[in-house]
Formats: structure tokens, sequence, C-alpha cells
């Protein structure tokens, strides 16, 4: 398989674009246009710039000018990057990654991205159902949580670390699965923290579902709760059209 850039609409109906490396993975995405010439436009810009310099935020070191890559720590989902344009415009931006060295692989596989193809699916995606079977969770996750509901949607979350240390960053992955059986796109998935007072759950993290389904979102572990270490997640699908969700069963991490 050939890498790609695949324009789309988000939930809110707007237009959008994400690059998918030839080893199917989407490696950068871009903010959300009101026309689709615009996000047209946004491809052509991140393929003419994609041979740009790359720039390390993380470490001291030379200011490089754009357009370029930098490199930078998010807090909430670790090693991320941005492509900015020569006018300072971001056009393309990573999502997070464990280490540094998976941040760079991302750039390469953007900088090997140049001439890739571009995919509208724009037109067909309301019948869009393809799905990657040999997409699923990492090999190194126990089975996953899953709910049940009575639409036949199910939602997975990959078994959670029992512990971990505060300032840690870690991901949570799981999928969206339709009742045909396939991942469901576009879905807007939120990481919770079930809270035993009298206040409501809180919500950690929340990103949108690849076009697999799947989702991996990352998170910079903290004390959630003022009288113990132990934060309850879950994770949310809230529906478009029903007023009920569907979750996944609650998991408990000791925070220290």
């Amino acid at each position: 398989m050939s890498a790609k850039y695949q324009m789309y609409k988000d939930v809110a109906g707007k237009f959008r674009f994400r690059l998918k490396a030839a080893n199917n993975k989407i490696v950068a995405v871009s903010e959300a246009y009101e026309q689709r010439s615009g996000c047209l436009n946004g491809i052509k810009s991140v393929q003419s710039n994609c041979n740009s310099e790359i720039y390390d935020a993380t470490i001291e070191g030379p200011t490089v000018l754009n357009p370029k890559y930098t490199i930078f720590f998010d807090a909430k989902c670790g090693y991320r990057f941005n492509l900015t344009a020569k006018n300072g415009e971001i056009i393309a931006a990573s999502e997070g990654y464990s280490t540094k060295d998976g941040c760079i692989n991302g750039i390469h596989a953007v900088q090997k991205s140049c001439d890739a193809e571009i995919e509208d699916l724009t037109v067909t995606q309301t019948k869009e159902t393809a799905v990657d079977e040999t997409e699923t969770l990492p090999k190194d996750s126990e089975k996953p949580t899953v709910t049940f509901e009575s639409t036949g949607i199910k939602l997975e979350l990959a078994k959670l670390p029992e512990q971990v240390n505060a300032g840690e960053v870690i991901f949570f992955k799981g999928k969206l699965i339709g009742d045909n059986g396939t991942g469901i796109p576009n879905a807007k998935i939120s990481i919770r923290e079930h809270d035993r007072s009298y206040l409501t759950d809180e919500i950690l993290r929340v990103e949108y579902t690849k076009e697999d389904g799947s989702y991996e979102i990352g998170w910079k572990a903290k004390s959630v709760d003022w009288w113990d270490d132990t934060a309850e997640i879950y994770a949310q699908y809230d529906q478009d059209k029903e007023i009920k969700h569907i979750r996944t069963e609650i998991q408990k991490i000791v925070i220290k």
C-alpha cells in the first residue's frame, strides 16, 4: 500500500485531511476547513513543504526559520510535531508519541510522502465502510474491556496498567465497532474519571476515532482525587442521535 492524503468531513461537517503512511498508520492531520477548496490547498501546502528542516523545541539549539517541522512535548499526550508553512501557519500536526524517536519517525514518514495521491472521501463518506481487518489492538494489550448496547455497537478499551507515576504519559487504546462488525470512524470518544463523591465525572481527554474505528489517546497522569491515589477510568462514546451513551467498564489505576 502506498501513502495517501485523505480528505473527509468530521462530525461537525467541516473538511479535514489526514496523511496515511505506507504502513497504513495516520501520521499527520489537519485543522478544520470550511470549504473543500481550502482543505485541498492545505494538502498542496504540506506537499510543497514536506522536505522542511526539523526543529527540536525540547532541547536547546539554534532557531530554524519557517517552513519547518517542530518537535515539542505535549503534557497531555507525549511527543508531537507540527509542520509550519513559511507564513507561520500550522498546516499539519501529529498525534502523540510515547518517545521522541517515534515522533521523528513520523516526520520521516511525511517527508517520504511528498507525492502521495489524494483520496477524496467526502463524496462517498456516508457509504464508507471499508476497514483494514489487519489492524487490531497492539499485541502487548491484554483482552479489552467491552460494553455492549442494544444498538449492537460496542466500545473497547484495552487493559490499563495497575500503577503509574504522576507525570508519566499513558495511552488509552481501543476501538468503536458497529453492529456490522466494522469500525466506526470520526466518532467522539472521551476518557473519563469516575468521581465517587457528589461531583460529576471528570473528562480527561477527548479525541475522534480513526478510519478503522480505533483510537489512541494520550494523557499525562496526575492525581484526580484528593482523598486517595486511585483513578477510576472509563471510555465513553457520545452518540449523535441517541441520548443513551456507550461506556466501557471502569478500570482502576493507582497514581503515585
